[in-house]
């Protein structure tokens, strides 16, 4: 990972909790913005890419959020999801 894309990751840094079972990171619980806490009601997909993990999730609040874990960085980031008739649907 290049110092411009760590960059990237670390200006959208989020607070998440997780399940931490067999493997870390679990599915994510919550999330922490503007200090405070809103829980994940529904991980609507996930996947694995080369160097982080994905989820995109629904938040109890109705937002949608894209978040990114990073392994070599012990670092989750997140934005927040554009939703509506112009946006790629899940």
């Amino acid at each position: 990972m290049d110092a411009d894309e760590e960059a990237g990751l670390r200006a959208f840094a989020v607070e998440v909790g997780c399940h931490s079972g067999a493997s870390y990171p679990g599915r994510p619980l919550w999330i922490e913005r503007d200090g405070a806490r809103t829980e994940v009601a529904e991980v609507i997909a996930e996947w694995i890419e080369a160097e982080r993990r994905g989820y995109r999730v629904r938040l109890a609040d109705g937002a949608h959020m894209l978040l990114y874990y990073v392994p070599e960085l012990d670092l989750w980031s997140g934005l927040p999801e554009r939703r509506g008739p112009d946006a790629p649907q899940a």
